[in-house]
């Protein structure tokens, strides 16, 4: 373990459900962003480090009631990861870390398709929810 490292950075959150789930993307998309933000304080990184935690904790807080905070922040964390992504890219980033941000993409624009769908149905969003969100838009991609 990097002792050096802040002890919220050290251990993974565990508020993402872990059911043994094998395949579950939200929890791949946040063990992904840990790893991103390990990468990040490696290279000195610190700010793209702190946004990719922001980001993080909006995935973690997927099941808490809709407001427009929690909208706005992941409206943000989309934003920021699209913008991210790009620049990543742009730097020649490996191909895994790029697939990495891509996975958080799309973990986050099945999140909007929930909260979207919270307001007009009633159907709360969660991780199970954002789960069968991710894999209908997959299996629509992908056919």
């Amino acid at each position: 373990m990097l002792s050096w490292l802040p002890e919220h950075i050290q251990k993974p959150v565990a508020s993402i459900p872990t059911d043994g789930a094998i395949h579950s993307r939200v929890r791949r998309a946040a063990d992904a962003l840990s790893g991103l933000i390990r990468d990040a304080l490696l290279e000195g990184d610190h700010e793209g480090a702190f946004a990719l935690a922001g980001v993080r904790d909006v995935l973690n807080g997927l099941s808490k009631p809709t407001d427009i905070l929690r909208r706005r922040a992941e409206s943000d964390a989309y934003d920021f990861i699209a913008d991210y992504t790009e620049r990543q890219a742009e730097a020649g980033a490996r191909s895994q870390a790029l697939a990495d941000l891509k996975l958080v993409a799309d973990v986050l624009a099945a999140t909007d398709v929930a909260r979207k769908q919270e307001s007009s149905s009633g159907q709360l969003c969660s991780f199970a929810r954002v789960e069968e969100i991710i894999g209908s838009l997959y299996a629509q991609n992908h056919s």
